[in-house]
């Protein structure tokens, strides 16, 4: 008995090691001016079609490092499942009340924003509202026009507006409401116009990486988010044993507070993070691609320079030689795995199968950044710059 009982504490004793050991926090340094906080702005609890209480939720970002999550419910389904799960009435149904829970439950330690999922068939589909006041007159506003989907999405946008809030389009490329293409209605550029899209997903969990979006944003100017849009809890989704992370928005901003989240979400900084690559425009992933490698060891002779390049981040960086080296031979790609520390050597290139010196004083080592995109098929180019 005495031997089992010990031979289980010890499994037990191995498993917290295990979990205390798991690489789940997600690290992501500060830009010059700006910090870098790690945002999900699309997430459901039980009071509407998820299966976790709001304090998990909270939990779950305080686990992976989050700085800012958004309560997202669906405002506009989920007044009959609250009420056939018991958790109210009809009469009692508070849409506001998960983000109360989960505010209450993360004290200072974690941001809440208030919001509210406006969920509609295609066109225009699902839409997130953050910085809201009263889900209720969200969803009663949108219900005056069940039988259409473009003006109930309208009007409910409208009144989160009046409540001073910003606005999103979700999951642009989700197949459900988007079988065969990624398409924008005309009904999305009259939101659009009218004010009422302000952000749009890059990437939702469910659904991946959108080009298409990508594309959009940069053209209409266009906030970038990539969400967990999650409904179970975390570990089902997310392998955090092999290393893997939730999406986040990254949000570049003055504090650490609601205030400049909103003030950065209007001014578009932001960059979206999922499965080891980066979204976003070129002015918020250089200064971010900068922050994440630092250059180090640098030495310079007549015919070679080495250097190494330190990762500061948990993003993989993988590097590709590009056009403007060509005099030069070194690697021609590189991955910088997630805080390691590499060697690169630069030389002049052989000249009959001999040595050269280099011809200059100031040498530019030219790469592209494979896992910073600054748009569909386009990576950040990035250059080295060593001077003798």
């Amino acid at each position: 008995m005495r031997r089992t009982i010990l031979s289980l504490l010890v499994a037990l004793s191995a498993v917290g090691i295990a979990t205390a050991t798991t690489p789940n926090k997600i690290v992501i340094p500060d830009i010059e001016g700006y910090k870098t906080l790690k945002g999900d702005f699309h997430i459901h609890t039980v009071f509407s079609d998820a299966t976790v209480w709001p304090t998990t939720r909270v939990q779950e970002a305080l686990w992976e490092g989050l700085d800012v999550i958004a309560i997202t419910d669906h405002v506009d389904s989920r007044l009959q499942k609250q009420v056939k799960a018991g958790l109210f009435n009809a009469e009692k149904c508070d849409r506001d009340r998960s983000y109360k829970i989960a505010k209450k439950a993360a004290g200072k330690d974690l941001l809440v924003i208030h919001g509210g999922e406006i969920s509609r068939g295609m066109p225009p589909g699902h839409w997130n509202c953050l910085f809201v006041s009263d889900c209720n007159k969200i969803c009663e506003k949108a219900e005056q026009f069940n039988d259409d989907n473009f003006k109930a999405a309208q009007a409910g946008l409208k009144e989160a507006h009046a409540q001073g809030g910003f606005t999103m389009w979700n999951h642009p490329n989700w197949e459900t409401q988007a079988p065969n293409e990624t398409k924008w209605w005309k009904e999305h550029e009259k939101l659009c116009k009218a004010g009422y899209m302000q952000g749009i997903e890059v990437y939702n969990k469910f659904c991946g990486y959108s080009p298409e979006a990508h594309k959009w944003a940069l053209e209409r100017g266009l906030t970038m988010f990539a969400n967990s849009d999650c409904h179970t809890p975390f570990f089902h989704m997310i392998d955090y044993m092999n290393g893997q992370h939730r999406p986040v928005t990254l949000v570049f901003a003055k504090e650490r507070t609601e205030v400049s989240v909103r003030e950065a979400l209007e001014a578009g900084r932001t960059a979206a993070f999922a499965e080891d690559m980066v979204y976003g425009r070129e002015d918020m992933l250089r200064p971010l691609f900068e922050a994440c490698v630092k250059v180090e060891n640098v030495k310079f002779t007549d015919n070679r320079i080495s250097f190494t390049l330190v990762n500061k981040s948990c993003i993989p960086i993988r590097l590709r030689k590009a056009a403007g080296s060509e005099k030069y031979r070194y690697v021609r790609n590189y991955e910088l795995r997630p805080f390691e520390t590499i060697s690169v050597k630069v030389c002049p290139i052989l000249v009959d199968n001999k040595s050269q010196k280099f011809d200059t004083d100031a040498v530019d080592v030219n790469f592209v950044a494979e896992t910073f995109q600054i748009g569909p098929d386009t990576p950040l180019p990035v250059t080295f710059n060593f001077k003798r």
